[in-house]
């Protein structure tokens, strides 16, 4: 078994249009062996803005001849919700998928929404991007590399906001179902270049982004928790530093100098970051015992990213004598060594929406603020997200996006906007991505558990979003035909409003789906439920 721990490292606060960026210049050849010729890399740049919202079919049929049960059916729901939350501030809309209101209670007032505010930055990403966009993050150099395989000059690593570069250690014991873009393939690629000692530093360059690392909002608990990290354009292993270590061998045999903990890019003055090789278990030690793992934040994940290679060229016989920094390199870079490059958009934004990813969420979020802005920051995020609304005509007046994930308690939106944007991204050219984005009931993500063995068992795909006194989903109740329904439900409270939203949302899912079945609705016999009145029974 694998232990881990979390050490909390330090705090913070409880287009129509051709695309922006253009693609990277060729590369300069260097004197020492070339890298294979390769195509030109997909670079995260945006693509033309969203088609406006489609028309509804003209004329709009009529409801159809349930809706009024339907209607009274939910209204029903929401007064007993409505009693039972003992006054907590709670927010409900439905509509249909002509956008006609089955139930609206309190639609547009601004709330704090948890991790549904992660759909908004996930539609920002693909109308920005499209699905099959990819982060790059590339090697450059400031002095040619001899014949001998000698680097004179600085390494540098150029990050475009990847978001999942890790190293196989991350992947393996603290995270293996997170997607990856391998590490080590960036030091392979530099190691195929003939590179055999570099004699200057290791510098990481977050290209484009600017501004604090940390967003407004973000209490203390988060970053103890792990909930949040230190953003940057450049970062290794969720921006954290993956420290392994073996039990002490056998009396017998005595550990070899500094072989007990893995020495993979401390932080501090006191010795340089990752430019010393792996250490594995220590002599006397099964070579198959596994490590004990820790986790801790890295106040600047961009010194970390080149550390981290560092340890991965050492490993590999190249002699670094530089330093591990961030920062500016010592002049001007001449060429490109290496590159490589991430899984594509949709593959990240499927599983930070289904896993409710926060790292991920922020750093697309600054991402998309780079490509629409110029720079990439959390505040350029927010601007870049209002952008995406407008072209989709959604009114997100009251609405602020402090941050990408949801965790900030500056955010706020309403479910009126979450509705309208899950509605009108369904009808996008990017509708059966956003399909595969979402979490389903009583099968994959955070829904996997909810409604399981109903008859909403697989019919709702959404977003579910959860803080200490947050509760909301956001999502699409579906049919067979082109019928469906549009939902969220947030709660803003401590208390009971928090339990009493999440059962109001569930009951109006499995309404919703019986409706759509045909499926006769009344309530069971076994007491009052959470809203103070009988579940609902329904026979199909």
């Amino acid at each position: 078994m694998v232990a881990l721990a979390l050490l909390a490292g330090c705090t913070g606060d409880d287009a129509s249009g051709e695309p922006v960026d253009p693609p990277p210049d060729d590369e300069v050849a260097l004197p020492a062996p070339e890298p294979a010729a390769e195509p030109p890399p997909l670079e995260l740049a945006p693509e033309p803005e969203p088609e406006a919202d489609p028309a509804p079919p003209t004329p709009t049929p009529p409801p159809p001849a349930s809706r009024d049960g339907l209607i009274a059916a939910a209204e029903a729901l929401l007064s007993g919700a409505e009693g039972a939350a003992e006054g907590g501030d709670f927010s409900a809309l439905v509509v249909d998928e002509y956008g006609r209101e089955v139930l609206a209670y309190r639609a547009d007032d601004p709330l704090l929404p948890a991790s549904t505010l992660k759909i908004v930055t996930a539609a920002a990403a693909l109308s920005t991007f499209g699905p099959d966009a990819t982060f790059g993050t590339r090697v450059e150099v400031t002095a040619p590399v001899g014949g001998d395989g000698i680097l004179d000059g600085d390494l540098v690593v150029i990050g475009s906001g990847d978001p999942v570069l890790a190293t196989a250690e991350y992947a393996r014991w603290v995270y293996p179902a997170r997607p990856r873009t391998p590490l080590e393939e960036l030091a392979d690629a530099i190691v195929a270049t003939g590179v055999v000692q570099i004699r200057g530093d290791l510098v990481g360059v977050a290209d484009g982004f600017d501004g604090p690392n940390v967003a407004t909002g973000w209490p203390d608990r988060y970053f103890s928790s792990m909930d949040a990290r230190y953003a940057d354009g450049l970062s290794v292993d969720a921006g954290l530093r993956t420290i392994l270590s073996y039990p002490a061998p056998p009396p017998e045999s005595e550990p070899a100098d500094g072989a007990d903990e893995r020495a993979d890019g401390v932080e501090g003055p006191d010795r340089p970051q990752g430019l010393v090789g792996t250490a594995g278990p220590p002599d006397g030690v099964d070579p198959d015992t596994d490590p004990i793992v820790r986790v801790e934040h890295t106040p600047d994940p961009a010194a970390h990213a080149v550390g981290e290679l560092g340890r991965l060229l050492v490993d590999r016989g190249v002699e670094v004598l530089g330093e591990a920094r961030s920062g500016e390199p010592s002049g001007p870079t001449i060429g490109r060594l290496a590159r490589v490059q991430s899984p594509p958009l949709d593959e990240l934004l499927r599983f930070a929406v289904q896993r409710s990813d926060n790292q991920i969420t922020d750093a697309v979020f600054r991402a998309v603020g780079r490509a629409r802005t110029g720079t990439g920051s959390f505040a350029s995020g927010d601007r870049a997200l209002r952008q995406v609304l407008d072209r989709y005509g959604i009114e997100h007046t009251g609405a602020r996006f402090a941050d990408g994930s949801g965790l900030s308690r500056d955010d706020r939106a309403t479910t009126r906007l979450l509705v309208d944007l899950d509605r009108a991204m369904l009808a996008s050219r990017h509708g059966a991505t956003w399909s595969s984005l979402m979490a389903v009931t009583g099968r994959s993500g955070t829904l996997e558990s909810r409604l399981r063995g109903t008859i909403a068992d697989g019919r709702f795909l959404g977003k579910t979003g959860t803080l200490q006194d947050v509760t909301g989903v956001v999502g699409t109740v579906r049919s067979d035909g082109v019928r469906r329904y549009h939902l969220s439900v947030i709660a803003n409270d401590a208390g009971a409003a928090r339990w009493v939203s999440r059962a109001l949302a569930d009951e109006l899912i499995v309404l919703l789906v019986a409706d759509l079945d045909a499926c006769a609705v009344g309530v069971s016999s076994g007491g009052d439920g959470v809203l103070g009145r009988p579940p609902l029974s329904v026979s199909c």
